[in-house]
């Protein structure tokens, strides 16, 4: 695995930089565009997945003027040497991923750009509609491998990418070619090949971006349509009413309509999944009706015993000596407790004579 650095120059529409107020203070944002998903560039493809993993490092990352560099060195945006040469106030915020690619705003302070010379050159060139590039500056490892994408061929994949920076180069870009633009990379102890890639946003990568995002789209509006009448035959089919054609019969090119048949074809494995289902709970229903009937019987059983056993206990206390209005307030339980305090009605008495005699044995039996 090899470790480069990359700087991706792109073109920016000077008609879409807009002017705003942001804490009571003039900025410009010039919107900007990096790395479309699969793009081949110095022979090298950057995956959809390895962008969509590292691209939003970019939110609130510098946006110097040019690359920032010591001498011939390239240094990252964020150390003190490059903040004090190339610090413009602009950033790079809004960062995400549309139609296949990178976009980016670049948020540039009027009066913060207006205190150095680089900076004035910028809001001049703005004002004046001038060319203006960006360049992407990031560190990523190549792994070596051979294939195509987007028609062109490559010999390696950028993986692990880690972007730095994305600044703003006045003009043409003076490094335009990876001949012309290889240069030293500091980062840390080590030195890195520089590759300088010109990625035009206007070319057919562009176009053929458009034209995906164009098909994704007009395919989600078909299925979505496609999906509302499937949705209304469905309905239709299950509440058992006739509909004149739930879904267009035409059959022209490319229409993904069905007829009123092929519907019922489709959900005919449903409709028997459904049929079991309402038999399954039909005879649930019939069951609990079953099991709540068995328990409303056994509840009566038991209300008709208690109230026998009740009758009862009411009889016997008032063969002891207690009357209606006596038992009126009384619960079931109290009535219990009553009753078997009562003296037994027949059998032997007990002889006073011998109720402090507990260790002679049973007291029930006569004296001799």
């Amino acid at each position: 695995m090899t470790t480069k650095h990359a700087h991706i120059v792109t073109r920016v529409n000077a008609s879409q930089i807009k002017k705003e107020v942001i804490n009571g203070e003039d900025h410009y944002r010039i919107p900007s565009a990096t790395l479309p998903d699969n793009v081949v560039m110095n022979g090298g493809l950057y995956p959809a997945d390895e962008i969509a993993a590292s691209y939003m490092s970019l939110e609130g990352a510098p946006a110097p003027l040019g690359h920032p560099k010591v001498g011939n060195q390239f240094v990252p945006a964020n150390t003190p040497h490059a903040i004090n040469k190339h610090w413009i106030g602009a950033w790079n915020e809004n960062v995400r991923r549309e139609g296949g690619r990178v976009l980016l705003d670049k948020v540039v302070n009027i009066r913060v750009a207006n205190q150095s010379e680089g900076g004035r050159q910028l809001i001049q060139a703005i004002e004046k509609q001038e060319p203006i590039h960006t360049s992407t500056g990031l560190q990523l490892e190549i792994k070596v491998a051979n294939g195509e994408s987007r028609g062109k061929p490559y010999t390696w994949v950028a993986q692990n990418m880690r972007f730095d920076h994305d600044a703003i180069l006045l003009g043409e870009p003076g490094a335009a070619t990876p001949e012309e633009g290889v240069g030293m990379f500091v980062n840390g102890e080590s030195e890195t090949e520089v590759m300088v890639c010109n990625l035009d946003m206007d070319d057919d990568w562009m176009i053929e971006s458009l034209a995906d995002e164009v098909m994704r789209t007009r395919h989600a509006e078909e299925k979505n349509s496609l999906m509302d009448r499937m949705r209304q035959a469905f309905r239709s089919v299950l509440a058992g009413t006739q509909t004149e054609a739930p879904l267009s019969t035409n059959a022209q090119e490319g229409d993904m309509s069905l007829t009123k048949e092929e519907v019922q074809a489709l959900l005919a494995p449903l409709g028997e999944q459904l049929t079991a289902v309402n038999t399954k709970l039909e005879s649930l229903e019939t069951a609990q009706k079953e099991q709540g009937e068995t328990v409303t019987a056994l509840k009566a059983n038991a209300d008709a015993a208690a109230a026998a056993e009740s009758a009862k206990v009411d009889e016997q206390l008032k063969a002891a000596g207690f009357d209606d209005e006596d038992l009126k307030g009384m619960t079931a339980n109290a009535k219990a407790k009553v009753l078997a305090k009562q003296a037994p009605a027949h059998g032997f008495n007990v002889n006073a004579h011998f109720a402090g005699n507990a260790d002679k044995g049973p007291q029930d039996t006569l004296p001799e």
